[in-house]
C-alpha cells in the first residue's frame, strides 16, 4: 500500500506531455489517479503511458472530482482555465499546482491566492526555470558568493524564434510579455532576492512576426532596493538565438557576472585599457529537472503546511510585474507594482 498523495492531472498534451514525461509518470510523491483532457486521442495516449484505466480518463475536471478521490490537482491548461480549476479544487479540499502564468489577469490571480488561503490549501505556480542547475548557480553567485562584489545593475536579453502555430500563444495579446517574460521576471526576483517595484515597458510586433500581437519587448525595471534592471526580447527573432533562460549581464562593483548560452563566467577589468580577465564558472548537475522539483516542492508543502518557494502568494509579485508591463505598454507610463497588488 502506497503513502503517496493522489493527483489528478488536467491537460496531458503539449506541456502536459512534458509534465508526464519529466515528473508525474515517475513521481515518488504522487500517484496519478485520474487524467483530464478535451482531446480523446491525447487522453487515451496519456492513459496508456500513465497506466490510468479508461474509467479514470475524463474530459472535464468536474466529472473527475465526482468519480475519484484525490488530494491534489495539477492543471496544465490555458491561463483562463486556472481560476475555474482553483475554485473546483479548493471547494473539494484539494491542493493545486498550476502552470504559469497563474491566471489570465491580476484580478483572478489575486482571487486564486485568496481562495487558497481561505481553504487552508496549497497553491503552487510552475516557475520551473528557477530550478535549473545554471540558474541555481547564478543565484548563488549573486546572493551569496558575490565574487565581484554586490550587484549594481543588470540586463537580460531573450531572442528566440518560437513557433506556436495552432496554440493560444499565436493569437493571444502580449504573448512574449505575458506567457514567456513571466519566467524571466520571476528569475530576476529569484536571482537577486528582490521584488520588482516599478515597470516601464514598450511592446511592439516586428514586421516579420507570425504572432497576431506584440512579440517584441523593451522594459526598464526598478527593484525594491532601487537597483535598475533592463530587459529586451523578441519571440519572433530571426538570426542569433539565446537559450530559454536568456543571456544576462550582472554588473557588480568589482567586475561582472555573465550568463551566455547557459554558460556562466565572471569578468574583471578595473578600467578601460587595464588588464582584463574572465573565468568560467563550473555548474553542477541538478538532481531533479525543474518540473520534478516543482512536484516535489508541492508534495512538501502539502505534507508540512509550509508554502513552497513558488507559492501563489509569492508569485503575485512576478505576475504583478507582468501586468504592470502590460499597463505600462498600454498607457505609456511607469507602473508601480506594489500599488497594483494593493
Amino acid at each position: 500500500m502506497t503513502n503517496n498523495l493522489r493527483l489528478i492531472q488536467c491537460g496531458v498534451g503539449g506541456m502536459g506531455k512534458a509534465w508526464r514525461d519529466n515528473a508525474t509518470k515517475d513521481s515518488p510523491d504522487f500517484d496519478i489517479v485520474a487524467i483530464v483532457d478535451i482531446k480523446p486521442d491525447i487522453l487515451n495516449e496519456a492513459g496508456e503511458q500513465l497506466n490510468v484505466p479508461p474509467q479514470r480518463r475524463f474530459d472535464d475536471l468536474r466529472k473527475a472530482l465526482r468519480k475519484v478521490e484525490a488530494d491534489a490537482v495539477l492543471t496544465v491548461t490555458p491561463p483562463a482555465v486556472h481560476v475555474e480549476h482553483a475554485r473546483l479544487a479548493f471547494k473539494r479540499g484539494l491542493h493545486l499546482l498550476t502552470e504559469k502564468p497563474i491566471a489570465h489577469d491580476l484580478k483572478n490571480a489575486k482571487l486564486m491566492a485568496q481562495l487558497a488561503a481561505d481553504a487552508g490549501k496549497q497553491l503552487v505556480v510552475a516557475q520551473n526555470y528557477r530550478f535549473s542547475a545554471v540558474m541555481q548557480k547564478l543565484r548563488e553567485l549573486v546572493r551569496d558568493e558575490k565574487p565581484v562584489g554586490p550587484l549594481g545593475h543588470g540586463h537580460l536579453d531573450f531572442y528566440i524564434a518560437a513557433d506556436f502555430t495552432g496554440s493560444f500563444r499565436e493569437t493571444m495579446d502580449f504573448p512574449l510579455l505575458v506567457d514567456m517574460a513571466i519566467h524571466h521576471l520571476d528569475l530576476i526576483r529569484a536571482t537577486t532576492g528582490r521584488n520588482i517595484a516599478k515597470v516601464t515597458a514598450r511592446t511592439f510586433n516586428p514586421g516579420w512576426s507570425w504572432y497576431r500581437h506584440d512579440a517584441g519587448l523593451k522594459m526598464l525595471l526598478e527593484l525594491d532596493d532601487g537597483t535598475a534592471f533592463s530587459y529586451s526580447g523578441d519571440w519572433s527573432a530571426r538570426g542569433r538565438q539565446t537559450k530559454w533562460n536568456g543571456d544576462w549581464r550582472l554588473q557588480c562593483g568589482e567586475g561582472s557576472i555573465h550568463l551566455d548560452l547557459d554558460q556562466i563566467a565572471v569578468a574583471r577589468c578595473e578600467r578601460w585599457g587595464k588588464e582584463e580577465s574572465e573565468s568560467p564558472v563550473e555548474v553542477g548537475k541538478s538532481e531533479q529537472n525543474g518540473q520534478a522539483r516543482l512536484l516535489s516542492d508541492f508534495a512538501g508543502a502539502i505534507r508540512t503546511g509550509k508554502p513552497a518557494e513558488t507559492s501563489g502568494a509569492d508569485n503575485l509579485w512576478s505576475f504583478g510585474a507582468v501586468i504592470a508591463g502590460v499597463l505600462s505598454a498600454t498607457k505609456g507610463k511607469t507602473i508601480d507594482v506594489d500599488t497594483l497588488l494593493g
